[in-house]
């Protein structure tokens, strides 16, 4: 093995375990907004901006993994129901005037350091492993003085459906794991 060094010296030991944002309502500040125009959705990065994990996505960890502290927005004809709820979020909280500026359009990059309410839950996903982990989810944006009155609801752990066949897939054989030699 190749020497590691001062950065090996410096750096803090880890087992792994990381403090997780709890599920609720946070005072959430919009660091990025994308919009990707080709599959009509804004894609919104965002930080704790108050309370007990204001800049809880500071860390260089956060900065490198944008997607796990961001949120989509489609502003599909089927969607706009939503988007226009996301605008007037951001509006309330802000005393801006988004709401009524999308109907002609507004420059998305005027959403970058506004206030929002976000409310994070928690979904279970299937990992590359092949086991079932869980990660956070922005399941509702709200106003800030929605989050502030607590008048929101947490939400329940999203669970993965269940597999809708346990038959083996056409064209692979099923093995019995005791005849495997390892």
């Amino acid at each position: 093995m190749k020497p590691l060094g001062k950065a090996y010296k410096d750096a803090e030991a880890s087992t792994g375990d990381f403090k997780r944002l709890p599920a609720g309502g946070y005072i959430a500040k919009i660091t990025a907004v994308e919009d990707k125009d080709d599959k009509e959705y804004l894609n919104v990065t965002f930080d704790i901006a108050e309370g007990e994990f204001a800049a809880f996505y500071s860390d260089e960890w956060a900065k490198a993994h944008p997607y796990a502290h961001s949120f989509a927005r489609s502003y599909k004809e089927k969607a706009l129901g939503m988007f226009k709820g996301f605008l007037k979020s951001v509006d309330e909280s802000n005393g801006t005037k988004f709401e009524a500026q999308a109907e002609k359009g507004f420059q998305e990059q005027q959403l970058v350091g506004k206030l929002i309410g976000v409310i994070i839950g928690y979904e279970e996903y299937m990992s590359n492993r092949g086991d079932v982990r869980e990660r956070t989810t922005v399941t509702g944006t709200r106003s800030v003085e929605t989050i502030r009155s607590g008048s929101y609801k947490v939400p329940e752990l999203k669970k993965l459906a269940p597999a809708t066949h346990t038959s083996p897939v056409e064209g692979f054989e099923a093995v019995n794991e005791a005849d495997l030699p390892f």
